[in-house]
């Protein structure tokens, strides 16, 4: 007893570390308010894992309702901001892709600094991340953007049943004739993991690379139907894939064979869609905070992990896919933190001037 009393002492007198008091009577006072505001309201991505994964919250916090709308944020953003010239203020929270945070709801001042609401203390613990707190950061401020997941995103997916492992093994090949009109792009002239992908190839094989590679090709903004296409074998080569859509079919039983093209020139380290941004002025503030101590915490990360098949960055959840964890001393480019936006820029450009 002595003991944890000398060490509840010697917290408190840490900068910035709150006593284990401190911090409990911030949670309590705040899940009191977010009850008596009854909901949170959440933009999230599509598809049925991550809605599963986001509406687990309310098993655990059932007196609190969750309105989740899963959308991506090339189409969150220009609803949102439409609703607040308007003066209305719906939104508490957006999670999935950094891009359209950084580009266009932190320079509308849409966003509220994001430490400030975790509560937890695991949360600010360097021992909890990979990497960490602080690594999670994707805007160059610090303060608006946190990826609280991060995954190896191989770029390119081929359909070995269609292309076997010997026609295909240098990243320089898929430049040969032969794959010309057997290529399925994510949709690179706008915001999303077409773009990601597209940044890969430019910043690995340069500006011509990236143009030889989208000539000639076919281009979908659809998550699902990209992932169909290569699994169907439509087009043998997808890139810009999702792992959860390709994981849909998986579990069906097909497309067992699509495999990464597992290059580390064609690869980078992101948080896919695992950022996370808080909305000022928000229609539900305490609630929003108790959701997002949730969704980083030990038990929502895990749910994150299992459902979405994705890693957390946490170091204490399980593995959501064990294909696409860094590797130990390895180095790579997080080709969606704002410091790479000039290239991914690049990208639309390249993309927009070849595919009319």
């Amino acid at each position: 007893m002595l003991r944890a009393a000398v060490v509840v002492a010697l917290l408190a007198l840490l900068p910035g570390t709150a006593s284990p008091q401190a911090w409990k009577a911030e949670w309590e006072k705040t899940l009191a308010a977010a009850r008596k505001e009854g909901k949170v309201v959440v933009a999230g991505p599509p598809g049925e894992a991550y809605r599963e994964t986001m509406t687990a919250f309310v098993k655990a916090y059932p007196d609190i309702q969750l309105d989740f709308v899963g959308t991506q944020g090339r189409d969150f953003a220009p609803r949102i901001m439409q609703e607040r010239r308007a003066g209305q203020f719906l939104w508490d929270i957006n999670i999935g892709g950094a891009s359209t945070m950084f580009n266009v709801l932190m320079p509308a001042n849409v966003l509220e600094p994001f430490q400030p609401a975790l509560i937890l203390p695991d949360l600010l613990d360097n021992k909890t991340w990979r990497g960490g707190f602080a690594e999670g950061w994707i805007d160059l401020e610090k303060k608006y953007i946190y990826g609280f997941t991060g995954y190896v995103d191989y770029a390119v997916y081929i359909n070995r049943d269609i292309v076997p492992e010997p026609e295909l093994t240098k990243p320089e090949e898929l430049w040969d004739a032969k794959w010309k009109g057997k290529i399925v792009w994510h949709d690179p002239r706008r915001e999303g993991i077409g773009t990601n992908n597209g940044t890969i190839v430019l910043l690995n094989f340069g500006e011509e690379g990236l143009k030889r590679l989208l000539s000639d090709q076919t281009v979908t903004e659809d998550y699902r139907q990209i992932a169909e296409w290569v699994v169907r074998g439509r087009y043998p080569i997808g890139i810009g894939i999702n792992t959860p859509h390709l994981q849909v079919f998986q579990k069906e039983g097909v497309g067992k064979n699509v495999k990464p093209f597992r290059e580390p020139r064609l690869a980078s380290l992101i948080p896919g869609w695992g950022s996370i941004a808080l909305m000022n002025r928000a229609a539900h503030p305490n609630a929003a905070k108790i959701y997002i101590n949730w969704l980083l915490s030990k038990e929502g990360q895990n749910t994150w992990a299992r459902l979405t098949s994705q890693n957390s960055r946490r170091l204490d959840v399980e593995v959501g896919d064990a294909d696409s964890l860094p590797q130990t001393g390895a180095r790579y480019v997080s080709t969606q933190k704002q410091e790479h936006q000039d290239a991914r820029k690049k990208v639309n450009q390249i993309a927009n001037a070849i595919l009319k």
